[in-house]
């Protein structure tokens, strides 16, 4: 059977569960080829072991590349400290020594228009990749983006870590879909939740660790799972709603704002149906049996 979707991951991996909730449902999605994996911010090698490794509890074998380290902006990377932290056996998992960006701009200008490119974390290396292949932007099938804020003068997360990287990419022609955090917002899940996921597949149990190490010293008893939603708005379209096409702008401070033009490249893409969204995601993870 041919598998319906292309992708490569490009991931902070590490700081926050829901990455890893992200990667787990792309590996339980039998629709899917995985390409690769791509690291981006801070400590990238760290976080690219921290992929191998998932991988190696799910039984699958992943490329995974430590891309872009350092924003373009020149920012100072802010790290939470805890990644990698209580995960035993990180230093055996070999890293490839080619580059991130170098694996994305061959694997994309390889299949043109073949490839869904799921962006969440800061978008350097996909500035990067746009830098050094022209052909590059023009190859992408799709790029799926988890940042932004465009309810109010809020500043998210992604795009405020690499605002000079986030402004290329948004301003670029490549076709785009981004779940924004309020949209992401509107999907929690709670204690009945987390306790299914703790046995659900192979990866249920480091999951389970991994949400409680957030919320714990946080006192919730949940957490969002941004990243996994941005993911099934490509694979589980039905869920969803999209806008209509539009442009976004975002300031150097990183307030963003989108706005429909109809000369835009972005849609934001908008719940129809969250509980089934957070069902869908579990259920991923428990074909990782």
């Amino acid at each position: 059977m041919e598998l319906t979707h292309k992708v490569i991951l490009d991931t902070d991996i590490g700081t926050d569960v829901d990455d890893a909730l992200a990667l787990a449902v792309l590996l339980g999605s039998k629709d899917v080829d995985l390409l690769g994996i791509t690291t981006v911010y801070g400590d990238t090698k760290l976080r690219a072991q921290i992929a191998l490794h998932l991988c190696l509890i799910a039984e699958r074998e992943i490329p995974v590349f430590a891309g872009e380290s350092m924003p373009l902006s020149g920012k100072d990377v802010w790290l939470s400290g805890a990644e990698g932290e209580d995960i035993e056996g990180l230093d055996r998992h070999l890293v490839s020594t080619n580059s991130g960006v170098d694996f994305m701009v061959g694997a994309v200008n390889a299949q043109p228009g073949q490839v869904d490119l799921m962006a969440i974390g800061p978008l350097t290396n996909i500035a990067r990749a746009i830098e050094s292949s022209i052909e590059f932007m023009q190859n992408i099938k799709h790029l799926w983006i988890m940042g932004g804020d465009f309810s109010e003068s809020k500043i998210e997360h992604n795009f405020k870590c690499d605002v000079t990287a986030a402004k290329k990419v948004l301003e670029s022609n490549i076709p785009i879909t981004i779940l924004d955090l309020p949209s992401a917002q509107k999907t929690i899940i709670r204690s009945k939740e987390i306790n299914r996921i703790r046995n659900s597949g192979k990866l249920g149990p480091f999951l389970y660790a991994e949400i409680m190490k957030w919320i714990e010293p946080r006192n919730q008893d949940w957490t969002i799972p941004h990243d996994p939603i941005a993911i099934l708005g490509c694979l589980q379209p039905a869920y969803f709603q999209l806008s209509n096409f539009g442009k976004v702008h975002i300031n150097p401070d990183g307030v963003s704002r989108w706005a429909e033009h109809p000369d835009g490249n972005v849609q934001l893409l908008l719940h129809k149906e969250p509980e089934k969204a957070v069902e869908k995601m579990i259920a991923l993870l428990n074909a990782l049996n």
